[in-house]
């Protein structure tokens, strides 16, 4: 008993100077902290006395005296203190039901602000893991000092004899916890049973537990440091209004300049008519400024309905960081962008005046009032895996919401994401713009259908022709690409494996510059790759070179890239595929008609396209092959026939059983899903020792300004410093993570198979991502080297 610390001299934290960190003034702070959401998230009396239990309790068992030697750095490392804070929780809460007679109505959340304590430091479960939880040893705990501190703020447990010591909470937590933990799970079924609440009202249950969720971790997580929300003053709407308008000015000398601004006034016309709606879906063909008015349309709707935040969501970092760019031109406002690649910006930094402690806090809470984000992003803000992610929801409210290209999300969670997305957007007063050339249908049974906005390609207006060829080959189609009279030519193959091989095919020409680019690159190489392309492409159009383009990619330069050629094979794909990569021809109308041709492709006389479903392809091909030559105009009936005859066939409503076990107490059946469909194969990370010295000029500003902090010179010191642990453990967190960052823009996720060949297995184990020794494995100009199928199924 000798050692325990008195409860009033416990802290929370390491001291920092003359400061030191109570650990009763955090537990009361962020008690005081949860009551700043009471009103904006219309949280009842009852629900808010749980909340504030929580927040007292979540950090209790930091109190044990072996997490007090630890924090005093008087041993390496202390007790888990979150088990024992959500036992200590479920005590005090149960007593307070019981007390006020409300135990039958506020078991399930009791049950699910007690798994929230044991996870507010990692992933976050279901309550039918709450037996589970790690038992506290309250024998090692001022429980004395902690009795008196809850009868000085509750008095009512005094009053009523509720008594906190050792042996209670023992005995509490070895037998009585569990037995109501069955029970109350036992009950919630039984009333699931008689309910029989649709998906829509499952989902809305569910997502109201992570609003309380997101209550907890953001008052735990601001209590240490503040993090103040930006917002769009509603006076500012006009104004980017105004800078809008200048910069589609800039480009009135553009081909497809009066397309454009037609385009846009038609869509706002449309709004008008339904602009009481929360829901709409803009459907414009590539390359006719969909992104700007999206951004146009976002403005009039911040106005007029009083939102003040916006928040675009890209389904690629290649994308996103485009647009981003874009983005801030066009409105003159900095976006944060939250990704896993980002970098915060410098301008929003110097804007906000955070230290770079505050920043990681900022960028994870989109305090912003503009944010870019991206697909994996966005789902984790719906459906988080861990504690952490709920602060992206914390400065959700009153946004508008740009998701462009969502008919890239896997087909089998896109009912899933929809009824998520439609919940939150309603706890949220969030206003959804869905951006696409290819939408797919909506799930029929939503509270809300969107509007659609649509402006179709007009036939006097085409850019490209879709003509469908015989089968291809490597040989014939690295032929065809280089005897093009045309200035560019793209090829878009469904492998990785395609691409190289027909790459390897093309002849070097003189005055011809050939580029290749797919998913076996380093970040850093596929953004030194598209830059170079995105030049070299500029440079031609400006008639500042007379050298001719050819490229082939994989499924990379598909959608949301700004690059427009002349000419393209594409593999033959599904339909939506097959229309975003006609965007990338004569995108700005240099031509009077550009040409895609599609047709299959064989690689030893076998048909690539396994990486889409079978039913699709069939689907697809019966549309397409009716002609042989189709054109812009067309595309979209064909497309809307498409994905009408896909849902006929499978309405991917399956995932929605998922919900019904989330509200059981399964969280992860619903926060296991990813946006993109996964790879049916394992990979292991290789860091690749890429030589950059001759390609300077095509690294973007953010990552050149990392390698002059951590004073790099070549790979080789970056790796050094990953294997450094001594050195990287004096660094601050954002530090760590800024490394974390360059270091990841040289690492590439390879199938096992031929990892293992290109590293021992021991190196895996012993430094998790081992140095590619062969420095003729990975070149500038293709990329990791593979033989013949040894990765077949890789795309982009």
């Amino acid at each position: 008993m000798s050692r325990l610390v008195s409860l009033v001299d416990c802290i929370a934290r390491p001291d920092d100077g003359k400061q030191r960190y109570y650990l009763v003034h955090h537990l009361e702070g962020v008690r005081c902290y949860t009551h700043s959401f009471f009103q904006k998230e219309n949280i009842e009396e009852t629900e808010r006395k749980l909340l504030e239990f929580a927040a007292l309790s979540h950090d209790i068992g930091k109190a044990h005296y072996d997490w007090q030697a630890y924090i005093n750095g008087e041993q390496k490392t202390g007790p888990n203190h979150s088990g024992c804070g959500a036992i200590f929780f479920s005590y005090l809460a149960y007593h307070w039901l019981k007390i006020r007679g409300e135990w039958d109505v506020y078991k399930s959340l009791w049950l699910q602000l007690t798994r929230d304590i044991a996870d507010h430091h990692g992933s976050l479960k279901g309550f039918i893991e709450n037996e589970d939880i790690e038992k506290g040893s309250f024998e090692k705990m001022d429980m004395l000092g902690i009795q008196e501190w809850i009868y000085r703020l509750f008095p009512i447990y005094e009053e009523e004899g509720v008594s906190f010591n050792a042996k209670d909470l023992n005995d509490w937590q070895c037998g009585i916890f569990e037995d109501l933990v069955d029970d109350a799970i036992y009950e919630l079924h039984l009333d699931k049973r008689k309910l029989s609440r649709t998906p829509v009202e499952m989902m809305d249950i569910i997502q109201r537990w992570r609003t309380l969720t997101t209550v907890l971790i953001s008052s735990d997580r601001f209590e240490i440091q503040n993090i103040p929300d930006k917002r769009v003053e509603n006076e500012e709407w006009d104004s980017i209004v105004e800078n809008i308008k200048s910069y589609c000015n800039q480009g009135n000398q553009h081909p497809l300049a009066d397309v454009r601004a037609n385009a846009q006034k038609d869509i706002l016309e449309q709004w008008e008519k339904v602009r009481d709606c929360s829901y709409f879906v803009l459907e414009m063909p590539t390359g006719y400024g969909k992104t700007v008015t999206a951004l146009k349309l976002a403005s009039e709707i911040g106005k007029t309905k009083k939102l003040s935040k916006i928040i675009y969501v890209a389904p690629y970092i290649s994308i996103l960081e485009q647009n981003a760019e874009a983005i801030f031109e066009a409105i003159k406002k900095v976006p944060i962008q939250h990704h896993s690649m980002a970098i915060l910006n410098e301008k929003t930094l110097e804007e906000n005046s955070q230290t770079d402690k505050h920043s990681d806090l900022y960028v994870q809470a989109w305090a912003n009032d503009i944010v870019c984000t991206s697909f994996v992003q966005w789902m984790k803000a719906i459906f988080p895996r861990r504690a952490q992610e709920t602060l992206r929801r914390v400065y959700l409210k009153d946004a508008i919401v740009i998701i462009d290209e969502p008919q890239i999300i896997n087909a089998s969670v896109w009912n899933l994401f929809l009824v998520g997305l439609q919940s939150i957007a309603g706890l949220c007063n969030l206003t959804i713009i869905f951006c696409s050339a290819t939408m797919p249908p909506f799930y029929e049974k939503l509270k809300e259908i969107p509007k659609q906005l649509s402006i179709g390609a007009k036939e006097e207006n085409n850019r490209y022709q879709i003509k469908i060829v015989g089968e291809q080959t490597c040989f014939s189609c690295a032929e065809r690409l280089s005897s093009l009279t045309e200035p560019s030519g793209a090829a878009i193959l469904n492998t990785i494996q395609d691409a190289i091989d027909v790459y390897e095919k093309l002849p070097y020409e003189e005055n011809v510059e050939n580029y290749l680019i797919h998913g076996l690159m380093i970040p850093m190489h596929k953004s030194i790759q598209l830059n170079k392309i995105n030049t070299s492409i500029s440079n031609q159009r400006e008639r500042r070179t007379n050298n001719r383009i050819r490229v082939v990619s994989t499924q990379i330069i598909e959608a949301g890239v700004d690059l427009s050629f002349h000419y393209m094979y594409r593999a033959l794909p599904i339909l939506p595929s097959l229309v975003q990569a006609a965007g990338r021809v004569n995108r700005h109308r240099e031509l009077p008609i550009g040409k895609i041709e599609t047709g299959i492709f064989l690689r030893d006389e076998k048909d690539t396209r396994f990486i889409y479903d079978s039913s699709l392809c069939r689907i697809s091909d019966e549309l397409l092959f009716q002609r042989d030559e189709w054109y812009e105009h067309e595309m979209d009936a064909l497309v809307k026939r498409f994905y009408e005859q896909m849902f006929t066939e499978n309405s991917y409503e399956s995932v929605l059983q998922d919900i019904e076990a989330a509200v059981g107490g399964n969280w992860e059946k619903v926060s296991r899903h990813d946006v993109f469909k996964s790879d049916d194969y394992y990979r292991l990370p290789l860091f690749i020792p890429f030589q950059w010295e001759n390609e300077k000029n095509w690294i973007s500003n953010p990552f050149k300004r990392l390698l002059e902090e951590f004073k790099i010179e070549n790979p080789k010191q970056i790796y050094n410093l990953f294997l450094d642990k001594k050195t990287r453990l004096n660094w601050s967190y954002a530090q760590n993570k800024r490394f974390n960052l360059l270091f990841n823009q040289f690492v590439l996720n390879v199938p096992v198979e031929k990892a293992l060949k290109l590293a021992e297995n021991e190196d895996f184990i012993q430094y998790r991502v081992p140095l590619l020794e062969d420095e003729y494995s990975y070149s500038l100009e293709k990329g990791l080297k593979i033989a013949g199928n040894e990765v077949s199924n890789s795309i982009i």
